[in-house]
């Protein structure tokens, strides 16, 4: 509890690594984007899976947190167009955990490019890539921006060679990964040390968890398609729900827990009305859109991609 009260901020770092696993699983053959996908695609289905409901819990974030928070509406601005990085901190400006999205945009648009160029340009892009975002933690520790964007890009493309190289860590034993996983818990993630969860611990848990079977589970699929959701919509929801008893909760560690318990309830059932009534929704009518629009433009259209 206590680790997760200091470093649970690093799991962030793990969603780049699966993020990028996935990209590469997603778009890649071989070492190329697929020869179906552009680079309009690309973008446009990135903008249908992560602005409407980016724009919706921005807007809550707004609302909860306006009487208490100094900000400006350029800042709102920013945010609202991924531009997080652009902000003096853009680690708490109304949805604190948004700053991620505009790391992961910076990440996305490097990797499409590189993808697009072709095979020696994404496998030497992605050298230089996790090398630079090392450098840039080396340099700036954790928090400062050129730090953020370099956790953003190693992770990332940490994951792509993951995928690419999948097959030859298929010999490493489970307890093996199991202990390296484990190395955050000694060496904490400050600073230097959070090379070592991202080279590392990270890396080392995802492949042990593609090894369990139960992810197939109905289960892991709910949590993993309303993830996103339930990713933009925890700090919102925990404020919202402890903020009218901030008193009793300063220095009570029941009343703490019982806050959490409440808050993480709450932020499962929104997150699942809001995949229902908002994200899946609005991702299909943002894509049927532009696929209709290419029909017009091309004479066919290929068929709508979600990711």
């Amino acid at each position: 509890m206590r680790w997760m009260q200091l470093y649970g901020w690093s799991a962030v770092d793990l969603f780049f690594v699966i993020s990028g696993f996935i990209f590469a699983h997603r778009y890649l053959e071989n070492w190329s984007m697929r020869r179906e996908v552009t680079l309009d695609d690309f973008f446009i289905a990135r903008i249908a899976r992560l602005w409407p409901l980016h724009l919706l819990t921005l807007a809550l974030a707004v609302v909860l947190f306006k009487p208490d928070t100094l900000y400006d509406w350029g800042d709102v601005a920013l945010s609202a167009l991924f531009a997080h990085v652009l902000i003096d901190d853009p680690t708490y400006v109304l949805n604190a955990p948004a700053w991620s999205l505009s790391v992961e945009m910076i990440c996305y648009a490097v990797f499409a490019f590189l993808a697009m160029a072709g095979g020696r340009w994404l496998k030497v892009g992605s050298v230089i890539a996790v090398l630079a975002g090392c450098a840039l933690i080396a340099a700036y520790g954790v928090w400062a921006m050129p730090a953020l964007i370099g956790r953003g890009l190693a992770g990332f493309f940490i994951g792509v060679a993951l995928y690419r190289f999948l097959p030859a860590f298929g010999a490493v034993p489970s307890l093996l990964l199991a202990a390296l996983a484990c190395l955050p818990l000694v060496f904490p993630p400050d600073h230097g040390w959070l090379i070592l969860t991202l080279g590392i611990a990270w890396p080392a848990l995802l492949l042990l968890v593609l090894r369990i079977d139960a992810l197939g589970s109905p289960l892991f699929a709910w949590l993993g398609s309303r993830s996103y959701a339930i990713y933009l919509l925890h700090v919102p929801v925990y404020y919202a729900v402890r903020g009218p008893f901030a008193e009793v909760i300063a220095g009570n560690m029941q009343a703490t827990i019982v806050a959490l318990v409440a808050s993480w309830a709450i932020t499962l059932i929104v997150s699942n009305a809001l995949y229902k009534a908002l994200e899946r929704p609005a991702q299909k009518a943002i894509l049927s859109r532009y696929y209709a629009r290419k029909k017009a433009a091309l004479g066919a259209a290929p068929s709508p991609r979600e990711a």
